[in-house]
């Protein structure tokens, strides 16, 4: 595993007390679009001939939605704000989206489903859904300007995929001050390697510090997490 020795020389950042009212939870494109067999990328796989080619993240994605629901509940009872990203274009044909990521769409069959989230994990009541362009998120939407204006400064970060967009996500929420708190076993991505390289070396020195769905649920009912957990990765 990848370590850079310089976060050895330095203490590990420091993050405030748990505070639910200055939390908001970020589920990040669980959407048929690119979350289901039957959206685009499951399309894409049929209509190239290779039906099983990503088995491995639909299987993946299936695992982490029943604890991504866990924890949009925990924190709907204990006062965090959700906030429901996903990607969607204003135009039909995706040209006022971001070059790489409106080329990989651009081709795509239509289908009005795509754009939806997926019932076990969609927003619910006046939850807000904030719709980008970009992979990351603060690129394209006005994430930043809202969730200040809530008064937020720490981000519970869940989705997928793990090294794609909740990666630049999580990176540049931590760039501009927030705390980040990156739910490990509620991120997928379409392979587990890719995974897990993704949290080894977004947690290496703890600006992005990782946590557990189990552990989120702790803090909102107001318990010390376990040493070995509230420790900051290194």
């Amino acid at each position: 595993m990848a370590h850079d020795p310089y976060y050895d020389l330095v203490p590990p950042p420091q993050e405030p007390d748990f505070d639910p009212s200055r939390t908001a939870l970020l589920t990040i494109d669980l959407q048929y679009l690119d979350a289901h067999p039957d959206g685009w990328m499951g399309r894409l796989c049929r209509e190239q001939g290779k039906p099983n080619h990503l088995d491995e993240r639909w299987a993946f994605i299936d695992e982490i939605l029943p604890r991504v629901r866990r924890l949009q509940d925990a924190c709907r009872a204990g006062g965090v704000e959700l906030i429901h990203i996903r990607v969607k274009y204003l135009t039909a044909d995706c040209r006022d989206g971001q070059r790489s990521l409106q080329q990989e769409t651009k081709a795509r069959s239509a289908d009005a489903r795509d754009d939806e989230f997926l019932p076990e994990v969609a927003p619910q009541g006046d939850e807000i859904i904030i719709d980008k362009t970009s992979a990351g998120t603060f690129n394209s939407t006005p994430i930043d300007q809202i969730l200040r204006n809530m008064g937020i400064d720490r981000l519970l970060v869940c989705g997928i995929v793990t090294e794609g967009c909740v990666e630049l996500t999580a990176r540049d929420a931590a760039d501009r001050g927030y705390y980040v708190n990156l739910v490990q076993d509620a991120c997928a991505s379409s392979t587990r390697v890719a995974h897990d390289d993704a949290l080894q070396r977004m947690s290496d020195g703890g600006l992005i510090r990782l946590r557990d769905t189990a552990e989120i649920e702790r803090l909102l009912q107001g318990q010390s997490a376990p040493a070995e957990l509230a420790a900051v990765p290194g």
